[in-house]
């Protein structure tokens, strides 16, 4: 087995900065200022290493809460590698089947994004994983414990080294391999779950009973679909199979940053009862999204009254902002 542990220092503007992508609009999250990059073995063991300074294009004057954390300087943007051209040298360093591993999953995303804006192939790297999900299959997280590399590092006894400063991109990605050497590798990646498993598995987090009919849509550009699509929200009844009508406002409320649900109840009986349908969104790349869908049974008669309630104030917070916005 080779890996390729990566780690990324990113300029942003002082506004956001769109750009279309298959006919989406999206957020430039970040343009790529440093590369650092090591390959290991299965063991952990450093096979070689990748660094490059990038000068941006789009984000050219440097952030000041970028410099202040990276404690980079203008003069060292401007004397980057143009961006493209060091996305390619990566690219060949990194070979075409190369895999990926980075400390949390804020790197891949930027990544692809800068390979689309350069005109190169945004389909790689096909696999990639977080060694923060690894790192709490084997030290479960405590109350009061962070989890920035940085913070693990000291957690886990690993020195640190005067001449390798965090917020570097090769010392990170030097700093996270030292943390892969007190973690079971090889059986950490087989293990690891596919996008649709982690999905459901966050679908059905911390709900009072396990989610039925679960679906799962991959690729999807639209936020929105699961709102808007009719083949994503039309779900049957799970006792007789009938359609279940979705409430009749249309509202959904929200869950987490990334979950949505709404009511929904059997159209043939309604013995069959009240359902919570719900979805749980990620966009992984950075560009397209990933859906999983579920229903929920409404057991309890304090959850279906939260809702109700919650709704009245959804609706009135909407009825108030059509209030305050003029008519065109």
């Amino acid at each position: 087995m080779e890996l390729i542990v990566f780690d990324l220092e990113w300029n942003i503007g002082y506004k956001p900065w769109t750009f279309r992508y298959n006919g989406a609009e999206l957020t430039l999250r970040g343009e790529i200022i440093q590369i650092g990059a090591v390959k290991v073995d299965a063991h952990a063991n450093v096979l070689d290493t990748f660094f490059l300074q990038l000068k941006p294009r789009i984000f050219r004057k440097l952030q000041h809460h970028i410099a202040k954390v990276t404690g980079l300087s203008q003069g060292d943007l401007d004397a980057g590698v143009p961006l493209k051209e060091g996305l390619r040298r990566f690219v060949a360093w990194a070979g075409p089947d190369a895999v990926f591993a980075e400390w949390g999953m804020d790197d891949m995303p930027v990544l692809k994004q800068n390979l689309y804006l350069c005109g190169l192939d945004e389909r790689w790297p096909a696999q990639w994983y977080d060694l923060q999900r690894l790192f709490l299959q084997t030290y479960p997280r405590k109350e009061g414990e962070g989890l920035t590399l940085e913070s693990v590092v000291e957690r886990l006894g690993i020195p640190k080294e005067e001449d390798r400063a965090f917020h570097n991109a090769l010392d990170d990605a030097l700093y996270t391999v030292r943390v892969c050497a007190h973690l079971p590798l090889a059986e950490g990646l087989a293990r690891y779950p596919d996008p649709a498993a982690q999905l459901i598995e966050a679908l059905g987090a911390g709900l009072a009973a396990p989610v039925q009919d679960v679906r799962f849509w991959a690729g999807r550009l639209d936020h929105d679909d699961y709102k808007n699509d009719p083949g994503l929200y039309t779900a049957p009844c799970p006792v007789c199979g009938a359609p279940l009508a979705l409430d009749a406002d249309g509202v959904w409320l929200k869950r987490g940053n990334t979950g949505y649900y709404t009511l929904a109840a059997c159209t043939a009986d309604a013995a069959h009862g009240d359902w919570f349908l719900r979805f749980k969104l990620a966009r992984p790349d950075g560009l397209h999204w990933n859906f999983a869908r579920g229903l929920e049974p409404v057991a309890d008669p304090e959850a279906l009254a939260r809702w109700h309630k919650q709704k009245k104030a959804q609706l009135a917070r909407l009825r108030r902002l059509r209030e305050k916005t003029p008519e065109e």
